[in-house]
């Protein structure tokens, strides 16, 4: 009988004060698995657990997401396609990403498609004002991100890598690098476990 990890493989806690915030509890069964074309049966088991970099708000309702998805039924290893994102604008006649499309809608609701500016009116009168931090924290995510609470990004609250659909009711606002970093996380969390495999999300507190 394997025994189950409570702890991220060796490799991941030596990285130095970098806690990983994503790790397979039955790696080494997909390994083994991948290296002998055994196939397994039963769940991926994915560990989630926040790190001292991220916005744990935003972790724990991203974790508490992905878990209820598992305990559904709803998560399974989704095929890697870069392309599965993109989608024509016809705002701009270009194919771009959905996610890019919902941030820059939101920044133009948010400031009456960009007629209001902070110089007009105060808190109380001036919705771009009263957003204002919102605003820039969606400018600020269209860049590169290198600390919690410097950008937002437009989520997939059913991860895509995870089969969740790229449709705009899948999408909210999110801490920018809780969501890089933890999305990366996931993705070297799977990469022994074949497409279409069930996943179960646990959250270490």
């Amino acid at each position: 009988m394997v025994k189950k990890r409570t702890d991220p493989p060796r490799q991941a806690q030596a990285k130095g004060a970098k806690i990983v915030s994503a790790f397979l509890e039955n790696a080494d069964v997909f390994r083994t698995a991948k290296s002998t074309g055994a196939k397994v049966d039963g769940p991926a088991v994915l560990v989630l657990r926040n790190r001292p970099d991220f916005d744990k708000r935003d972790f724990d309702r991203k974790a508490k997401d992905l878990r209820r998805l598992g305990d559904e039924g709803s998560l399974k290893k989704a095929k890697s396609d870069r392309d599965s994102n993109k989608v024509y604008d016809p705002a701009t006649k270009k194919s771009r990403t959905r996610t890019n499309i919902y941030r820059d809608r939101m920044i133009r609701r948010l400031t009456k498609d960009g007629r209001l500016t902070q110089d007009m009116g105060d808190r109380k009168t001036n919705k771009y004002v009263a957003n204002k931090t919102a605003v820039d924290r969606l400018y600020a995510g269209k860049g590169p991100i290198t600390r919690s609470g410097q950008g937002y990004d437009p989520d997939h609250i059913h991860e895509l890598q995870m089969d969740g659909k790229d449709e705009y009711a899948n999408l909210r606002p999110m801490d920018a690098w809780t969501n890089r970093q933890l999305g990366s996380d996931i993705s070297v969390a799977l990469r022994d476990v074949p497409e279409g495999t069930p996943i179960i999300v646990k959250v270490i507190p």
